[in-house]
């Protein structure tokens, strides 16, 4: 619950509710604290505002008319939770989830099925010098992988979210440690949200696949039934774009 010593002026607060009157079906809003005013009817007011749409904020074009304030009076700020808070109220709304429980099949390992088209894509990649890069990704997990090439050869890296998961570095990390292989890249951009970890590996085609099907398996616990998207980068893809690497 807000306090007014914890409100800045810029960040974000949020508003919740529920969409029902069972209680079930959180409603979260977003909203940016702009200041605090008193105003002769209602006296001392707290004001926020909605975070303008990337479109609204980034584009050019007409000025936009200012977004109406929402204001919420002393009584009234507690309904106003800054991120610990709002953590807090997601882990009690988590106890009545999920409404009803999915059915959990057995995860069985992948079969050559599963496989199936990672060979042709692979070989694709590997004859057209027209392609940069190939990203192997999960259907409905996307996690996964990407090929790249450069003058030295080819690399195998990752883009991980160590805010989301913390282990998938440490998994990645030892699975090549395993092979004797150590990262030729490692950085973090995104302000710390995502690192990219860069493998160089063999040019086979063969050596390839392998390793391909190892790490899908291995790392991303890929199963029967998973289904694997296929996304290729062309050199035509980066005119025009800063490709430098983030500091």
């Amino acid at each position: 619950m807000a306090r007014p010593d914890i409100l800045v002026a810029g960040n974000c607060y949020f508003s919740v509710g529920f969409y029902d009157r069972d209680l079930l079906l959180p409603r979260i809003d977003t909203l940016l604290y702009v200041g605090q005013e008193d105003y002769p009817e209602h006296g001392r007011m707290w004001l926020f505002k909605e975070p303008d749409a990337p479109t609204q904020a980034d584009e050019p074009g007409p000025p936009q008319e200012p977004e109406p304030l929402i204001a919420f009076s002393d009584q009234q700020l507690f309904e106003i939770l800054d991120f610990p808070g709002l953590i807090r109220w997601i882990q009690a709304a988590a106890v009545d989830h999920p409404l009803k429980s999915p059915l959990q099949a057995d995860a069985v390992p992948p079969t050559d099925a599963e496989f199936g088209s990672l060979s042709a894509e692979i070989a694709e990649f590997l004859t057209d010098p027209e392609y940069l890069s190939l990203t192997i990704t999960l259907r409905f997990t996307d996690d996964g992988l990407s090929l790249g090439r450069t003058d030295n050869g080819y690399q195998m890296h990752f883009f991980t979210q160590p805010r989301l998961d913390p282990d998938e570095d440490s998994k990645i990390l030892s699975f090549f440690e395993a092979l004797d292989l150590h990262p030729t890249e490692d950085y973090f951009s995104d302000g710390g949200r995502t690192r990219l970890l860069e493998f160089a590996i063999s040019g086979d085609f063969d050596s390839i696949v392998q390793l391909c099907r190892r790490v899908l398996s291995h790392v991303y616990a890929m199963r029967q039934g998973d289904v694997l998207d296929y996304h290729f980068r062309r050199k035509a893809d980066l005119v025009g774009k800063d490709t430098k690497k983030p500091e």
